[in-house]
């Protein structure tokens, strides 16, 4: 009898647990703001600027948010609140003072939130029957433009910490694609040479154009670092 009750008990608790859930959005209040990219508690959402994203089963409470404006130096950084069962929507705007601020704009039941609409009315929509999907177009959106990449590099040199300022950069390049010249402004930005070093091994498997790596050797003072470097690259070709 015990340990049918401690069964239930178990999953009754697993139920609970596993409803402990919420989503939350954040959009532009405004279509004219600056698209944006989204990390959260440090992990990059996306690699394509937008005007809204959605985060669902989120299981914690609390979370640190920082936003990537398309075209604006610097970062905004803000923490939200997650509510389980709870859609929460948060709108990105200026304020009185013309500083963008997070303002929570709205929240609704997860239960109530409307189901997406069926993309070709024609057929019919179901969870276990996935739609048939046209051949993707093949767009190399993985490459980073100069205004894109110019924002990204302005918003690690405003770190002071360099250990911030590697984690803010593999956030960044972790899923895009650079051109040699590009990794070599990007170890510039770092103060010790033994984090450009670390940077420029990371983000060699990300060069597009590897036969032009050795425009990297520049960002190192010492012959050393230029032999690993290169060590590096014949054992990773």
């Amino acid at each position: 009898m015990k340990a049918l009750y401690l069964a239930l008990l178990l999953g009754i608790t697993g139920f609970i647990k596993a409803q402990d859930i919420g989503k939350i959005v954040i959009r532009n209040a405004n279509i004219n703001n600056p698209r944006f990219i989204v990390s959260l508690n440090g992990i990059r959402q996306n690699n394509l600027y937008t005007n809204d994203i959605s985060f669902d089963f989120l299981d914690e409470y609390n979370y640190r948010v920082r936003i990537l404006q398309m075209g604006v130096n610097g970062t905004l950084n803000f923490n939200i609140t997650n509510t389980p069962n709870y859609v929460s929507v948060y709108a990105l705007n200026k304020d009185a003072y013309g500083n963008y601020a997070l303002i929570l704009e709205s929240k609704t039941l997860l239960a109530n939130e409307p189901p997406p609409l069926n993309p070709n009315p024609g057929l019919p929509s179901h969870p276990s029957q996935p739609l048939p999907l046209d051949p993707p177009v093949v767009i190399n959106n993985n490459r980073i433009n100069p205004q894109e990449f110019s924002g990204m590099c302005d918003a690690i040199k405003k770190e002071s910490f360099e250990s911030t300022k590697m984690e803010l950069a593999k956030n960044f390049f972790g899923n895009r694609e650079l051109a040699s010249a590009q990794v070599l402004q990007v170890a510039k930005l770092f103060t010790m040479e033994s984090n450009r070093l670390e940077f420029s091994k990371y983000a060699y498997s990300r060069t597009y154009d590897k036969k032009n790596y050795y425009k990297v050797y520049d960002a190192f003072t010492f012959s050393s670092s230029k032999k690993d470097l290169a060590d590096y690259t014949k054992k990773n070709p």
